[in-house]
């Protein structure tokens, strides 16, 4: 649950929210509901919050889109599945007030992540499409002088690691227009952008092995991708390299590194806001609470596998209880028993890694 802290940052700018929503003829609500706020305004199919000044949180389809927006233009963190793109580019045109969408950054290559990447960087204009000369600091329109720019051409760069242009190749789904136009292998990717830092994180062998986190340090916001979904237990992709003990490493990396308690504990100030893959806005709490069950998951599978259990007797064991309720589903495309059998046999491979086989 969401914190009084970050519900009290949140409100902070209600007000001014809610004067700009109706200023732009959105729908307004103003609800505090269990888990945070209820979207404050709805552009078509998407939810919107503000989050921070100059952050928001699209919702669509269940999937959340991360966007800040600044002088320099838009940042679009994830893209949604294609089924929905353009009602998205119509929500972050609304949102930016027009700003050119500048970069999109990829945190995976699901489907559900990406899927209208292309259109939103067809939308888009790439940085070097354009150089921008500034006098003095003075960013009003009559001190740019506007010129080609060295790598001149429409659309906007699409950042993401190697892998994720690795998978997204390999599925031999996507139009080339959605492909990721800049990748990195390094463990950080860092540019500047809207008069603050934005760094790339990369997470290996999480959800998968081409994750990343997504952090804007001058609005003290995190954006997890897969790696951290509220509203399930975390999809461990063993097929892309992903593994429970590399998901534990991420959600600890990320609350350790990434994500901030202010000081003193007792002020009401707020710490860093998460936006995760699916749900609400979170905070630091609600990312550790989420860590430590997926380490009693891990502890209890394994737990089971040292006594030599098979998967099915495994199974049998109910492992999940006290966590099915909140993070559990017998039905769609990722149940409790995938999430078991993905640990379970994730867990059979870090074993065959040291010992050689065991039964599986």
């Amino acid at each position: 649950m969401l914190r009084d802290s970050v519900v009290s940052r949140v409100t902070l700018g209600l007000a001014a929210a809610l004067l700009w929503a109706a200023g732009t003829g959105f729908a307004a609500a103003a609800t505090v509901v269990d888990g945070g706020m209820s979207p404050l305004q709805t552009v078509g199919p998407v939810h919107v919050l503000p989050v921070v000044n100059g952050i928001y949180m699209l919702t669509v389809n269940g999937i959340n889109v991360a966007v800040q927006s600044g002088p320099d233009g838009a940042i679009v963190v994830d893209s949604g599945p294609q089924s929905v793109a353009e009602a998205l580019l119509a929500a972050i045109s609304k949102v930016t007030d027009n700003a050119p969408i500048r970069d999109v950054i990829y945190t995976s290559a699901d489907a559900d992540l990406v899927g209208g990447g292309g259109v939103l960087s067809a939308a888009g204009l790439n940085l070097g499409a354009l150089d921008q000369f500034i006098s003095g600091g003075d960013r009003s329109a009559s001190a740019l002088a506007e010129v080609p720019g060295a790598n001149s051409g429409a659309g906007a760069t699409i950042i993401a690691r190697q892998g994720v242009l690795n998978q997204m190749v390999g599925q031999d789904t996507y139009a080339s227009s959605a492909l990721p136009s800049e990748t990195f292998q390094r463990p950080q990717y860092n540019f500047n952008m809207n008069d603050g830092p934005i760094e790339v994180v990369s997470m290996p062998a999480a959800h998968s092995d081409a994750d990343s986190v997504v952090r804007f340090d001058r609005e003290d916001v995190v954006v997890t991708g897969a790696v951290f979904d509220e509203t399930r237990f975390p999809v461990i992709d063993l097929a892309h390299g992903g593994s429970i003990q590399g998901e534990i490493d991420a959600l600890n990396q990320v609350a350790n590194t990434l994500a901030f308690e202010q000081v003193p504990v007792l002020a009401t100030t707020g710490g860093t806001l998460v936006i995760p893959a699916r749900g609400p806005l979170c905070d630091e709490d609600d990312l550790v609470i989420y860590r430590d069950m997926v380490m009693t998951m891990r502890a209890r599978i394994a737990y089971y596998l040292a006594q030599g259990k098979s998967l099915k007797q495994v199974e049998a064991e109910h492992p999940a209880q006290g966590y099915e309720t909140r993070f559990g589903s017998d039905t769609g495309d990722w149940t409790t028993n995938d999430f078991v059998e993905a640990v379970y046999k994730s867990l059979v491979m870090e074993q065959r890694a040291r010992h050689g086989k065991v039964k599986s």
